[in-house]
């Protein structure tokens, strides 16, 4: 099969997606680079969340006696969650928020690069929930097309041996975004990159992507898949992500799920939204998800994990800091309360101008 030329594929892929996955409709930038060029660029769609997060609240713990003569009192019960729950730490994990409040502050502290980074994450986050403030909530009927129910299987219960009880934690699930967080596209196979991946639209061509993969990314997997459910949310079709995701997962053992843009719900400005209200047997308060667009998690801030984009930049470790502060949500009662009290993000919501955002956020 020929690698058809740059301009045939543009134009194969405004057949398959007329909007691009980098400029919509809508006022805010999505990205501080510019990917009209890009023809791989449709691959990575806006996302979103959408409209108020309901869910059914299910108990996390269940007891089971380790004697079968002996049985546990509430007050027994109670004080056994509590050492569960102390022996996370309870001192704030340095994760993206002390980086923003840096650069922030003083733009020219430590990398230029990364304080550039941090600042234009920080500008398109403040335009993309201000955006969000105004989405339409989403038809319920159009939710309901894109329920999905996805196998818990046992192997994703985490299990706590004490001094009396065997206590069983349904893990929570950690939600990944793909470009951008996990690895990033170049504009070009030509272009200095870590692996060069074929992908095979559906129409038959193929082209050659350039891939670069964030650092950690491979380990940051790995070690969170012993904790946690991983699920890879994206934007993208499935033809370009399934690729990229056998060769970061190879043998299936770190991601258990992976969902495309056919599971996203799409606004009217165009924008993809990955609502986590889609998950039919999962519960909100056991789910976050880590995306580099605040706008995907616009409708359940609560649940949303801002991380900055990753280009090519080696010397990034967003995802060894992310790390640690995913495995202090391990035994939480709500993922949800964690993030409000570390992000902030209602802030956003709460300012008109970005200088009140810091000054609210950071004082």
């Amino acid at each position: 099969m020929t690698i058809p030329s740059k301009k045939t594929i543009e134009e194969d892929l405004h057949t398959i997606h007329p909007q691009s996955t980098k400029h919509t409709s809508t006022k805010f930038t999505l990205d501080s680079r510019n990917n009209n060029a890009n023809p791989t660029s449709y691959l990575k769609t806006p996302s979103t969340t959408t409209n108020a997060s309901t869910s059914q609240e299910g108990k996390t713990f269940t007891f089971q006696s380790k004697l079968a003569t002996k049985t546990s009192t509430p007050v027994e019960e109670k004080s056994a969650i509590s050492r569960i729950d102390s022996s996370i730490s309870s001192k704030p994990i340095p994760y993206y928020m002390a980086s923003l409040e840096k650069y922030l502050k003083n733009p020219y502290a430590g990398d230029e690069y990364f304080s550039k980074i941090f600042r234009e994450h920080f500008t398109q986050s403040f335009q993309a929930l201000n955006f969000c403030k105004y989405l339409k909530p989403v038809d319920p009927k159009e939710l309901a097309k894109k329920k999905v129910y996805l196998p818990k299987h046992e192997a994703y219960k985490g299990k706590i041996l004490n001094e009396y009880f065997f206590i069983s934690i349904d893990k929570k699930t950690i939600i990944f975004d793909l470009d951008e967080t996990l690895i990033h596209c170049n504009e070009s196979a030509s272009m200095p990159c870590d692996v060069v991946l074929p992908i095979k639209f559906p129409h038959g061509d193929i082209i050659e992507a350039g891939i670069n993969i964030r650092p950690y990314a491979i380990e940051c997997l790995e070690e969170l898949s012993k904790y946690f459910e991983i699920i890879v949310f994206t934007a993208s079709h499935s033809c370009y992500a399934n690729v990229v995701l056998d060769y970061l997962d190879p043998q299936n053992k770190y991601i258990h799920h992976r969902l495309f843009r056919e599971n996203c719900v799409t606004t009217e400005e165009g924008l993809y939204i990955k609502d986590l209200r889609i998950f039919a047997n999962r519960n909100l308060k056991d789910m976050v998800i880590v995306d580099n667009a605040v706008y995907s998690f616009g409708y359940q801030l609560d649940n949303g994990i801002p991380i900055v984009p990753f280009y090519y930049n080696k010397s990034d470790t967003e995802l060894k800091t992310l790390t640690p502060y995913l495995k202090n949500l391990y035994s939480v009662r709500d993922v949800r309360e964690v993030n409000t009290r570390s992000f902030k993000l209602h802030t956003f919501l709460e300012c008109d101008t970005q200088e009140e955002v810091i000054k609210k956020m950071f004082n």
